[in-house]
């Protein structure tokens, strides 16, 4: 008989801030109303002590502090990197930049932040506009060669790459192209490039966007082009990854959810909540064992925002162009932990 319980956390995506200072088109915070008002807040600096403290017996070594908000946005966000540190757990965020200057990403470096990464939505000034929500094109990859200079000087550790979604499959060459001569190649600097993904379904059922000028309409789902592949389980309720937002329902704070994919329905997600309960209780509590037991039987239909992801569609060519060392489809953007892994490990128990 299958044990869907786990005993050893990894890796947690600890959102520090649950909202948003752009609002861009592919990201359900850019749906009219934006991201559910509950799951808007800020992390505090007991919760997040707290939370680092009760992982760090389970076997914690890496902390993503995005989650699905812009974190630098949290006050207190220098002060989580270096207690991050003092921990020996190595952090990364994800952030679209718009805080970003020279002097603040010195002190995120000093402050003890390894990995940087940067989401960069454009492969060329109008596409950049229109995907960021921002004209801030130029000062962009200012700021970053800035930063790399930065890095080339002192001799910080910290790593800084770029991100990029790939927005029309149908012209995914032409926008790699253009991405790579205008971001990767111009500032000689490490990224990543993936087909945008739907959000759990959000996307299927609310937005079909034009990106401007020529490119004409998209859809922002894998289904249309790869909805003749077999369902399995995207692996993430199985991996030794625990997924915390800053906010949760009601009053609460520190919800537990499944993976980030289910931002724009955080509130039909929630496992738990860390100012209520212990870690240890919320991951092999009934709602997580159960969502680990679906997941295993492909009973997906039942689980209300699990049943429309393209992430249960096996997608490897989703991955498009990386030149991050070790980084690989079905891999963490943190700790490379292998979400198929984790699949297979579940399988044989």
């Amino acid at each position: 008989m299958t044990n869907f319980k786990i005993d050893k956390i990894e890796q947690i995506n600890l959102e520090v801030f649950g909202g948003c200072n752009l609002a861009c088109p592919m990201c359900p915070q850019g749906l009219e109303g934006g991201r559910e008002k509950e799951f808007k807040k800020s992390m505090n600096e007991d919760l997040f002590k707290s939370i680092i403290d009760q992982a760090i017996p389970l076997g914690l070594k890496f902390v993503n502090l995005s989650g699905s908000g812009e974190p630098l946005l949290n006050k207190n966000f220098e002060k989580y990197c270096s207690y991050l540190r003092e921990k020996g757990i190595i952090s990364m965020i994800n952030t679209n930049g718009l805080l970003l200057t020279k002097e603040k990403f010195e002190n995120l470096c000093i402050a003890g932040l390894d990995v940087i990464k940067v989401s960069c939505m454009g492969w060329d000034k109008e596409s950049y506009a229109h995907f960021m929500s921002v004209d801030n094109y130029d000062n962009m990859r200012k700021t970053l060669a800035e930063c790399l200079e930065i890095l080339k000087e002192k001799k910080y550790n910290t790593m800084l790459q770029t991100n990029h979604l790939i927005q029309d499959y149908d012209k995914k060459d032409y926008q790699l192209q253009k991405y790579m001569d205008n971001w990767i190649n111009y500032l000689n600097i490490k990224g990543e490039v993936w087909l945008v993904h739907n959000w759990s379904g959000v996307y299927d059922e609310n937005a079909t966007l034009a990106t401007g000028a020529d490119q004409g309409d998209i859809s922002h789902s894998r289904h249309e082009k790869y909805e003749k592949r077999d369902r399995r389980s995207c692996g993430r309720p199985l991996a030794n990854v625990i997924e915390i937002r800053a906010g949760g329902l009601e009053k609460h704070r520190g919800a537990v959810v499944p993976c980030p994919n289910v931002l724009g329905q955080d509130s039909k997600a929630v496992l738990g909540h860390l100012d209520e309960n212990s870690l240890a209780e919320i991951i092999n509590g009934e709602k997580y064992v159960d969502l680990r037991k679906k997941h295993i039987e492909g009973d997906f239909d039942e689980i209300d925002y699990c049943k429309n992801c393209d992430h249960l569609i096996d997608v490897p060519e989703s991955l498009v162009w990386t030149n991050i060392d070790k980084r690989k489809y079905g891999g963490s953007r943190v700790s490379f932990i292998d979400y198929v892994g984790a699949i297979e490990n579940f399988e044989n128990k």
